[in-house]
């Protein structure tokens, strides 16, 4: 009968137990008989041996009211070996195959089983995959298709499974032709519960994390511990700026990543479209580790940035940088999208202040510490003590703040602040601050102290 037939073979064919083969069966058969019973009866048994058989477990009463799950003790004997029957009893009638073997009942059957499988598969894909989510894989593209929404049909090399890879995915103006082999990221494994519809296993072309492992796949130093990523953040098809510790001083991130005419870098890039990546010298020290990033932006060819100052305000995470004019609106990107790319990698709000309009701003703060020590408008001055040759910074009323500032600038008296430090932006350098900063420490100095000003003419 081609029905045993089909059914003999499933198991094999698709590769699983013969438990689960069995599971299937049973509940593809418990369709069709509700379609002929009822939708609220599942009394059905499935016994597979060298042949299939089906049973109607009924239950023994003295009066039949449900033929469909009762039968009289009676009728009962007829199925069964025993003597004599119970109310209560269990007893298994056979049904023939024939009432479920015409057309429309096999057809049923064969979709039933079909779902039935495709939920198992489903199973085993989740359970099989969910490990390897944003793990790097090796997918052969397939096809392209437009629904239900566009992308890539892809198998994976391991397992052979079916991937889908969205265009929104992919890296921009990239075309992928059907039987190419393309690296990408596991971005996610969809539950077996998930619509039918609906690709159980996402791929990502564009998602930060495909640079991240083509860099531990292709830098040694990544994988020994020797490197570590702190920060990336990526414009798929434009830039990635990744951010490396280096655990040995000797070792410079960015040379070594790159290697000697690029010979490292290199295969990234050629395996994500040619695209930029910049890689940062993470730095404890957030003026450094800014100043790095920005000197590693290649936003003007043929031309390196200049950082000219870096102030930081560390409690409320923001930055003003100064670079020269030119680099103001490169640096900012279209859309401010390259400043955006800036500040995922640092975790600093940035401010690109052109140099022209800091070198303005830094002259009236200069005049403003000028008028607080009472200094007249000369070709050059030199500012000293009156009184006490030696005066620890803890005798003025600075706050703690600010002696926690200084003293970590590396003074302790504030003869040493006057004689190396007149210069507000050398003060701000010196102690990295800000320039308001720094005028509010002279006038502390101002407040509490004679100065005077010796006149050097030339």
């Amino acid at each position: 009968m081609a029905l045993l037939d089909y059914l003999a073979d499933f198991a094999k064919e698709n590769k699983i137990s013969r438990e689960l083969g069995e599971k299937i069966l049973a509940e593809a058969f418990l369709v069709l008989y509700r379609r002929k019973f009822g939708k609220d009866y599942n009394n059905l048994e499935i016994h597979i041996d060298r042949k299939l058989q089906l049973f109607q477990v009924k239950q023994v009463v003295e009066e039949v009211t449900d033929p469909v799950t009762q039968i009289t003790a009676e009728e009962g004997l007829k199925y069964t070996r025993k003597k004599s029957l119970k109310t209560g009893d269990e007893v298994r009638v056979p049904l023939s195959m024939d009432e479920f073997a015409d057309r429309q009942g096999i057809t049923i059957l064969k979709q039933s089983i079909k779902q039935k499988l495709t939920e198992v598969q489903r199973d085993w894909i989740y359970n099989e995959f969910i490990t390897r989510q944003g793990t790097l894989v090796n997918a052969k593209i397939k096809s392209r298709t437009d629904k239900p929404i566009p992308g890539y049909l892809a198998i994976l090399e391991w397992r052979d499974a079916e991937a889908f890879l969205p265009l929104n995915e992919t890296i921009p103006e990239e075309e992928i032709h059907s039987g190419t082999t393309v690296k990408a990221i596991l971005l996610k494994v969809n539950p077996s519960s998930t619509s039918f519809s609906e690709p159980q296993l996402i791929l990502s072309r564009a998602c930060k994390e495909m640079v991240v492992e083509l860099l531990k796949l292709n830098i040694p130093e990544l994988m020994d511990g020797t490197f570590s990523i702190k920060a990336i953040a990526r414009k798929p098809g434009e830039v990635t700026k990744v951010v490396i510790q280096s655990t040995d001083e000797s070792l410079d991130p960015a040379s070594v990543t790159i290697g000697k005419q690029g010979v490292r870098i290199k295969p990234i890039r050629a395996e994500i479209n040619d695209e930029r990546i910049e890689i940062i010298r993470y730095s404890d020290d957030p003026k450094e580790l800014i100043k790095n990033a920005v000197l590693q932006s290649r936003v003007l060819r043929n031309r390196t940035a200049e950082v000219y100052h870096v102030e930081i305000n560390s409690a409320e995470k923001l930055a003003r940088i100064v670079v020269p004019n030119e680099f103001v609106a490169p640096l900012i990107g279209k859309k401010g999208a390259h400043q955006h790319l800036l500040e995922e990698v640092v975790g600093y709000r940035i401010s690109f202040i052109p140099q022209s309009e800091f070198q303005e701003e830094l002259a009236e703060k200069q005049k403003e510490v000028d008028k607080i020590l009472g200094l007249t408008e000369v070709e050059e001055a030199e500012v000293e003590l009156v009184e006490e040759e030696s005066i620890p910074l803890e005798m003025l009323p600075f706050s703690r703040d600010q002696i926690k500032i200084l003293h970590k600038a590396g003074f302790k008296d504030v003869a040493e602040i006057i004689e190396q430090c007149y210069s507000i932006e050398r003060l701000s350098e010196v102690c990295n601050i800000s320039l308001d900063e720094a005028v509010a420490i002279w006038q502390v100095i101002k407040d509490n102290i004679t100065i005077e000003d010796e006149i050097v003419e030339e």
